[in-house]
């Protein structure tokens, strides 16, 4: 059974769908907690979205054959399977075009155009080489904003309230980013080498602080998504202290499982 788990898992990271379904879950959870509607089909547009750039980036990675030492599984399976995902690629991405303009709020789409366009400069810059900024903080709040968007994009009031849970989620996803290149033994930025020395420190920190933000939050839902920011913590707090237990694949794969702690959470989002 657990390696049936094993392999499942696998599969997620390496078919580039871990990123996505944190997003799905992490947009509906901001959804819910607000008292919103999302149907279906405007919830699958950022999931979607997020593989077509996911895809992209491990592909582009993968044509780095004069740095192997940067590769990883992930850009290996990509490399493989290229013809394959550029086909899906391909689909998903005329169905993603037609369904944002025929499905998408004008609000949204707005919001979610500013962010496409500076998504697709930095991943360009970033693979020419041309980029200053820490890969994992620009990432981090790229995909914070972007989660955030339909919830944000339907607030008419209430984006004050709104706003702290936002920045807690892209201080997750930046530990994430920081933690897996640590783990992987990357190239990093020199904020990224500080923040990796003192992961635990900050991860103990960003606990402390969405348990007391849970505390305070003026509604139960806002709490919810507090304490899901405080259980990830306490994952990814476990998760570096194991860290030599464990592949970098394998940990890789629970640096994304941690962030699905709002799969416990969903009933009290209201």
């Amino acid at each position: 059974m657990a390696r049936r788990l094993y392999n499942l898992a696998e599969w997620w990271h390496l078919l580039s769908l871990d990123a996505p379904t944190v997003a799905a879950l992490w947009s509906w959870f901001f959804v819910r907690a607000m008292h919103l509607h999302l149907s279906l089909l405007q919830a699958l547009l950022l999931p979607l979205g997020t593989w077509l750039l996911y895809v992209a980036d491990r592909i582009l990675d993968g044509l780095r054959q004069s740095q192997p030492g940067l590769l990883r599984e992930r850009h290996h399976f990509h490399a493989r399977h290229r013809t394959a995902f550029l086909w899906a690629a391909s689909f998903l991405g005329i169905l993603l075009a037609w369904s944002v303009l025929t499905y998408m709020r004008p609000e949204t789409l707005r919001d979610d155009s500013y962010l496409g366009v500076f998504a697709l400069l930095y991943l360009f810059a970033v693979h020419l080489g041309a980029s200053r900024l820490p890969k994992e903080l620009a990432v981090a709040v790229l995909f914070a904003a972007a989660t955030a968007v339909p919830a944000w994009s339907r607030l008419g009031s209430g984006r004050e309230q709104l706003a702290p849970a936002i920045i807690f989620f892209a201080l997750l996803c930046w530990i994430n980013c920081v933690g897996i290149e640590k783990w992987e033994g990357g190239t990093l930025h020199a904020t990224t080498r500080w923040a990796g020395r003192h992961l635990r420190p900050i991860v103990t920190m960003t606990a402390l602080f969405s348990l007391a933000a849970a505390l305070l939050a003026p509604s139960p839902g806002l709490a919810s998504v507090y304490l899901a920011a405080t259980v990830s913590s306490g994952l990814l707090f476990v998760l570096d202290a194991r860290s030599s237990r464990l592949s970098p694949l394998h940990l890789r794969i629970a640096a994304d499982a941690a962030l699905l702690t709002p799969l416990a959470l969903f009933p009290f989002a209201r």
